[in-house]
């Protein structure tokens, strides 16, 4: 299975240099399909089989564990979805005349790299690697992030550089001291960079370095998953993108900087023990359901509005790995999957609004269930699972996460609960303003390629929303029973 990660990997960056000798729509809509299709089917190999108990491995530099397979399923389901509603989304920017070919095919090359190097961060068997690719990841989106080249788009972009380069600044620092606590154990070598190694030695390290590490590693990947107070970039960076690139940054992004915490915290664990990472975890996550709650209520761009869920929703996962446990552990992880797969089906719905709609504001938006039932449908039920809502998933991992905190600190699930009851009320105040009551304003219409292209990347996004919510697949026990063992607890999924 060595080859099929290897292609798994690898599919992005050809396609995205592919991307630019297109010469028509239609070439590009064909190689994308095509790379969205080995995307989906490279993915499955590898994750099936991880779930039986596999690690794949390719040389010294790749290795793909149970925790990296579950990566690679968001990254790459979401990724493939997130083409095919790109070719519509951006293809009716092309026919309306804003965008000409040559920036279509430089945004499909970019949003290709973007995944190319999200997909090499989680598979790569190195901490320093994992911070290039990370960082890799940083530049490409920021080019996305200000595509549309307006001033409110640029300055997203340029806020988003500052922030993530001082963020990553900090990790970098963190994977400084992390190598020198391991190259006292292990020697120096490139074996003191290994995650596999850190995992074996991670007894033997340096606590004092490890404690700091974390700190540094938390601020630094915290900043790129949007934790607060470190969150300021997320809703003029969501906002303001492109809404595939939108789509993307919430679902895969912050995830992605999730797992480093998550990979650097299994090691420090190790090595000091869970009650100094996660009371820590527990204030970031409180603080950033606290302000994203807030923020809510006053927004007036639905954009932002789902950018400010995306904090609640991490700080929800973070939460879950603050207090710990195997049921804590297993609903953060559950989490993470579930919000991606809500949180870009939202952004489509949105982002087919705007197509039709021509703006973001919130108050001149109504009746979409009556003009476009599929649309408005969508973002209803998009919105009902990020307000953890059953029978979605995200209900299933909250009440998972306050059922742990009640157990070890009643304190934080009360807080959990009065913080969650004010996001969901407010969250769906907003959206049925939207979704309901009769259309003010006139469609923009839209062509059969962008509505054919849109809609299956909604349809799919939404059966398989309504299906995690619903059934545990047994490649999913595959790998979360090996996962929650990376922080030291055992879960048994019925």
């Amino acid at each position: 299975m060595g080859l099929a990660l290897i292609v798994l990997i690898a599919a992005p960056l050809v396609a995205g240099l592919l991307s630019l000798g297109t010469r028509t729509r239609r070439s590009m809509e064909w190689l994308q399909c095509a790379h969205a299709a080995v995307l989906l089917a490279m993915m499955s190999m590898v994750v099936m089989d991880v779930a039986e108990g596999s690690v794949i491995t390719v040389g010294i530099l790749l290795r793909a564990d149970a925790l990296s397979a579950f990566m690679d399923l968001m990254l790459a389901f979401v990724g493939a979805t997130g083409l095919l509603y790109a070719l519509g989304y951006m293809g009716e920017e092309v026919t309306r005349g804003h965008v000409l070919h040559r920036r279509y095919k430089r945004f499909f090359c970019l949003f290709n790299l973007y995944l190319f190097a999200m997909l090499l961060a989680a598979n790569v068997d190195n901490i320093a690697l994992m911070w290039i690719a990370i960082e890799g990841s940083t530049l490409s989106a920021a080019l996305l992030i200000g595509f549309e080249k307006t001033k409110a788009a640029l300055e997203a972009g340029w806020k988003y550089i500052i922030l993530s380069f001082v963020g990553i600044a900090l990790a970098l620092f963190g994977t400084v001291l992390t190598y020198y606590a391991s190259e006292h154990v292990l020697g120096v070598s490139m074996e003191a960079l290994r995650w596999e190694e850190l995992y074996r030695v991670a007894s033997d390290l340096n606590p004092t370095a490890l404690k700091l590490a974390f700190v540094f590693v938390l601020i630094g990947y915290g900043t790129k998953a949007g934790v607060a107070p470190m969150h300021t970039w997320l809703p003029d960076a969501h906002g303001e993108a492109p809404t595939p690139v939108s789509a993307m940054l919430s679902g895969l992004m912050l995830n992605l900087a999730l797992y480093a915490v998550l990979r650097f915290k299994s090691i420090v664990d190790r090595t000091v023990g869970v009650d100094f990472t996660g009371p820590i975890l527990l204030v970031l996550g409180l603080l950033s359901i606290t302000i994203a709650a807030i923020f809510l209520l006053v927004q007036r761009d639905y954009k932002r509005l789902f950018a400010y869920s995306s904090i609640e929703h991490v700080g929800i996962a973070l939460v879950g790995f603050g207090v710990g446990g195997p049921v804590g552990i297993f609903g953060g992880l559950f989490h993470m999957l579930n919000h991606a797969l809500a949180k870009s089906t939202a952004f489509y719905a949105a982002g087919m609004v705007l197509l039709r709609r021509g703006h973001k504001t919130i108050e001149r938006v109504t009746g979409l269930v009556r003009q476009m039932p599929l649309v408005g449908g969508s973002m209803i039920l998009a919105a009902l699972a990020l307000a953890g809502m059953p029978p979605f998933g995200l209900f299933v991992s909250e009440v998972l996460i306050a059922t742990e905190a009640y157990g070890q600190r009643p304190w934080v699930a009360y807080a959990l609960l009065g913080l969650l009851a004010v996001a969901f009320s407010t969250l769906l105040y907003q959206v049925s303003r939207m979704a309901l009551g009769e259309p003010m304003e006139e469609d923009i219409p839209v062509t059969d390629r962008t509505r054919r292209f849109t809609t299956s990347a909604l349809v799919v996004n939404l059966a398989a929303m309504g299906y995690a919510g619903t059934h545990m697949p047994g490649f999913l026990r595959g790998l979360f029973i090996p996962m929650t063992r990376f922080f030291g607890v055992i879960v048994e999924i019925p």
